[in-house]
């Protein structure tokens, strides 16, 4: 291992600089580490003149005419040709970063046969997020079905040394979720509640109120989060369900 191969290794450790300040007991003695190889020098060839150039010079009448109105500058089409034709790299484009998500979690409800739903909040947020889900489902008389509760966090792993955790990870991940868990616990609604399970979980663009994928109903919610902040959208969300649900609204 040379110097810059160990400036390296202390760098991904986070260590900005080591220096052993005394030897402990039983151990080998410090050396310094090799220097990197150096680049061997390239010789540039001197600029070369010929003998009669340099012996004399070119009599007036002999100088050739140059036109400067005769010519055209290179168009960007002809520099770019000709750069092309003297270097045959590809040209690499830098990818800007990428805006790292902020963190969040998906609260994932499997009732029955009936329903998968997707809500989407904040870390830490102290609300009654079961409470109010489970009288939406008490509405809709599916209270007695049976009902799993999971969670998922973004980003789920956290590594400083990892890729950015953007959005196209994000969608990858969950929507990849989503389908594997409908091919194998088929339901016929999905709720994705609130911005991010609408943005990263569904397979299809959601276009409408109600939209088909698979024969599956995918119906654009507002989080549970942002229900119990503004009461007023719960007016909204119920039409909606009448709509959708008809016989398990109707009265009774």
């Amino acid at each position: 291992m040379n110097e810059l191969e160990r400036a390296e290794y202390l760098s991904v450790l986070g260590v900005a600089s080591y220096v052993p300040r005394f030897v402990l007991p039983l151990a080998p003695a410090p050396r310094q580490a090799q220097l990197p190889p150096a680049l061997p020098a390239v010789a540039t060839p001197p600029l070369q003149q010929s003998a009669p150039a340099m012996a004399s010079p070119v009599p007036q009448s002999a100088a050739p005419e140059v036109n400067f109105t005769a010519s055209a500058p290179a168009s960007d089409s002809a520099k770019t040709s000709a750069v092309a034709g003297t270097w045959d790299k590809p040209s690499v484009a830098v990818a800007r970063p990428q805006r790292e998500l902020q963190p969040f979690i998906l609260s994932c409800w499997r009732v029955g046969e009936e329903l998968l739903a997707v809500d989407s909040h904040e870390p830490g947020a102290a609300l009654p997020l079961e409470s109010l889900f489970g009288n939406i489902l008490r509405a809709l008389n599916w209270h007695q079905l049976p009902r799993q509760h999971e969670r998922l966090c973004w980003p789920i792993t956290k590594n400083r040394f990892g890729p950015t955790a953007g959005a196209p990870e994000a969608r990858d991940t969950f929507s990849s979720w989503l389908e594997a868990s409908c091919t194998c616990h088929p339901v016929k609604s999905i709720w994705l509640m609130g911005e991010e399970a609408g943005a990263f979980c569904t397979p299809i663009p959601l276009d409408e109120a109600v939209n088909n994928w698979q024969e599956v109903r995918i119906l654009p919610l507002p989080s549970l989060s942002r229900l119990l902040r503004e009461p007023e959208r719960k007016h909204g969300l119920w039409q909606l369900l009448r709509k959708t649900y008809p016989s398990e609204t109707r009265a009774r």
